[in-house]
């Protein structure tokens, strides 16, 4: 086999074994039993929307983790102290599928954690990650990721924002506007927030580490690989 070609299959096997690790995405829970997300500032704003001012409150407490599943109890209360339909529930949600009790969902409160800027959020072949910021919460800068999803029918178009914890996945806050296409376009929001959580003293917050990055080490790694090959080709020929 003539040596080029050796050099160069060499150099595609190794890239291969190099490039699959930077570019798999694995997707972790980024919490732990016991930790917690309070939600407040319920705001509803145009028709249909009203019974959302009553809220006061909405809890999401991580009862138990198992491998890629994340067990939530749900507990909340109107302003006039009664609870809310769904108090006491517990949800399964699965951050590597993208389901609740085992059933798509294409937007929870849970997404798995360490995400980036293009990431896929599953279920597969939905939506991904919009952007990867920094922003403020309950007084702590927190790296966050940013969903927003638009959705057409032939009554309504929803544009939906959600803003995740990157580290812990947990949902931070979100906002949905929904506008009727007839017989004229009256919008109504609804949108709620963080008041109260023990995630942020508990889950560190690295820095994000965008696609760019991880393309721009792969193309450092080919280059440092083509460098060494060639040398050592030369070399040998040198010798003879």
């Amino acid at each position: 086999m003539p040596k080029f070609l050796l050099a160069y299959l060499l150099t595609i096997i190794i890239i291969a074994a190099l490039t699959v690790p930077i570019f798999a995405l694995d997707y972790n829970l980024g919490v732990t039993v016991g930790q917690y997300v309070k939600y407040g500032n319920f705001v509803g704003v145009g028709p249909g929307t009203e019974a959302f001012n009553d809220y006061n409150w909405l809890k999401l407490q991580v009862t138990d983790i198992s491998e890629k599943q994340a067990s939530l109890l749900s507990t909340s209360q109107f302003k006039n102290g009664t609870a809310i339909a769904g108090n006491g529930s517990i949800a399964v949600w699965n951050i590597e599928t993208g389901t609740e009790d085992g059933i798509p969902k294409t937007q929870g409160p849970i997404i798995a954690t360490n995400l980036n800027q293009g990431d896929d959020i599953p279920p597969p072949n939905t939506y991904n990650v919009n952007k990867t910021e920094t922003r403020t919460y309950l007084g702590i800068s927190r790296t966050v990721n940013i969903l927003d999803v638009t959705l057409f029918t032939p009554d309504y178009n929803t544009s939906l924002t959600y803003v995740y914890d990157r580290a812990s996945g947990m949902l931070l806050e979100s906002t949905a506007q929904t506008t009727p296409t007839e017989p004229q376009p009256v919008i109504s929001t609804i949108s709620y927030s963080i008041i109260e959580t023990n995630i942020f003293g508990s889950t560190p917050n690295p820095s994000p580490i965008f696609p760019e990055f991880t393309i721009l080490l792969g193309a450092i790694i080919l280059g440092i690989l083509i460098i060494v090959l060639t040398a050592i080709i030369l070399s040998k020929r040198n010798k003879h």
